[in-house]
């Protein structure tokens, strides 16, 4: 069963934070779907929409791996179920 999660990122601008992220998620066998970034006033945001095979990684895993690259390059990085994000950000 395929899991879609919403991933988005925030903190100081630095070469290769979108690197980092892709390949953690890469790392975890999941699949980077579609991908939005911005630079504002030095600040980087993201948008990702990721989604992985339920036998191969789970949302805790990639949430985890996540958590630590986020701590590593000083983002933060949170992971939202597709259908949670969909509900909060509802007109």
């Amino acid at each position: 069963m395929r899991t879609s999660v919403i991933v988005t990122a925030l903190g100081p601008d630095r070469h290769g934070l979108l690197a980092a992220v892709a390949t953690t998620i890469a790392n975890e066998n999941a699949n980077v779907d579609d991908v939005s970034q911005t630079v504002s006033n030095s600040m980087f945001t993201m948008i990702m929409f990721v989604s992985f095979d339920e036998t191969e990684t789970t949302l805790a895993s990639l949430q985890e791996a996540l958590d630590r690259t986020g701590e590593e390059t000083g983002l933060q990085i949170h992971v939202q179920h597709e259908n949670i994000f969909k509900f909060m950000h509802r007109i």
